[in-house]
């Protein structure tokens, strides 16, 4: 399958968490703030900047064997690639449809039960769990990168954008970065 192109730029291949080691984090899975945030700096830079999870994990300080806050994720960013997490914690709904329609791609946050079983990578869905959407489409779908997913040749997933709402309104705060010119 050729790289597809939205709003001009190329969609990021996922990047699946399972594949991170996180020293002290006992096996767990808690790099979903990194992998996200990997999707959103190659979707933000055009993929010049394309780095699996695991490489913004190492760049935080100090080391966190726990999930990252987005100020961690920012820190991590910010050293990768020399960019800025932008932080929203005072959006409504509608900041974040304007946000997604003109495809400036968002990282969410939530409680992973949020979302129907058929949008889950995984049965038990009780954790905190961070997520990347590009873009609203016009049939009011959203392209969605989940870090559970293990499939890395996708290039993430439409889901209907209620989903996405339901899941966000467990915890209404977002980060982005700003795009980069093509």
């Amino acid at each position: 399958m050729r790289q597809p192109i939205v709003f001009g730029r190329k969609l990021p291949r996922n990047d699946w968490e399972g594949d991170d080691w996180t020293p002290g984090a006992r096996g767990k899975w808690v790099t979903c703030s990194d992998t996200a945030a990997g999707r959103m700096v190659a979707w933000a830079t055009n993929g010049r900047v394309n780095r699996d999870g695991r490489v913004y994990r190492a760049a935080v300080h100090p080391h966190d064997p726990d999930g990252l806050t987005l100020e961690q994720a920012g820190q991590a960013i910010h050293t990768i690639s020399g960019l800025d997490l932008i932080i929203e914690r005072d959006w409504d709904l509608a900041d974040v449809k304007t946000h997604l329609r003109y495809g400036r791609g968002l990282m969410i946050g939530g409680w992973y039960s949020a979302l129907p079983r058929a949008y889950r990578h995984q049965l038990s869905g009780d954790f905190f769990h961070r997520m990347w959407v590009s873009h609203l489409t016009a049939a009011g779908n959203v392209r969605l990168w989940d870090p559970l997913n293990p499939d890395t040749t996708a290039y993430g997933r439409i889901v209907p954008a209620q989903v996405i709402y339901d899941f966000i309104a467990t915890l209404p705060e977002y980060g982005y970065v700003k795009l980069q010119p093509l």
